[in-house]
C-alpha cells in the first residue's frame, strides 16, 4: 500500500500540480483547502505525511502546523512547509511551529521528493 499525502493548499493549481506530481511517483493524495479542513482530514485519515502551504484561509498554514503537533494523536505525521513567503527566517518560524521541513515556491520537483521521501518510512 502506497503512503497517503494530505496536500493543503488553497491556489488550486499549486494543488493540482502537487497532486500530480506525487501521485505520479506512486503515492495516493487527499487534499485540504485551508488549515482547519487540514486539522480535520489530518484526524479523520492519519496521512503518512502532510505538505502544508503557510498562507491559508480560515487558518493559517502555522496555525494548523501547531495544532496538528500539540495532539498527541497526530504529533507524530511529518509536515512539510510549502510556501512563497521566501522571506528572510520564515523557515525558522515554520519549524518553531512544528514543521519538520521547508520548501520555498517555485520548487524543484526532485527536491520535493526526495524531501518526502526522507520523512516517510521505506517499508509501505
Amino acid at each position: 500500500m502506497s503512503n497517503l499525502i494530505l496536500v493543503v493548499e488553497d491556489d488550486n493549481k499549486t494543488s493540482e500540480l502537487l497532486r500530480d506530481i506525487l501521485q505520479s511517483n506512486g503515492y495516493r493524495v487527499i487534499e485540504a483547502k485551508n488549515g482547519k479542513e487540514a486539522i480535520e482530514h489530518t484526524v479523520k485519515e492519519m496521512p503518512d505525511l502532510i505538505t502544508m502551504d503557510l498562507q491559508l484561509p480560515v487558518m493559517s498554514g502555522l496555525d494548523a502546523a501547531r495544532a496538528i503537533k500539540a495532539n498527541p494523536v497526530t504529533k507524530h505525521i511529518p509536515v512539510i512547509a510549502i510556501t512563497a513567503l521566501a522571506m528572510r527566517g520564515q523557515d525558522q518560524i515554520a519549524l518553531r511551529a512544528g514543521c519538520d521541513g521547508y520548501i520555498s515556491k517555485p520548487f524543484d520537483v526532485d527536491t520535493l521528493i526526495e524531501k518526502i521521501k526522507g520523512y516517510l518510512p521505506q517499508d509501505k
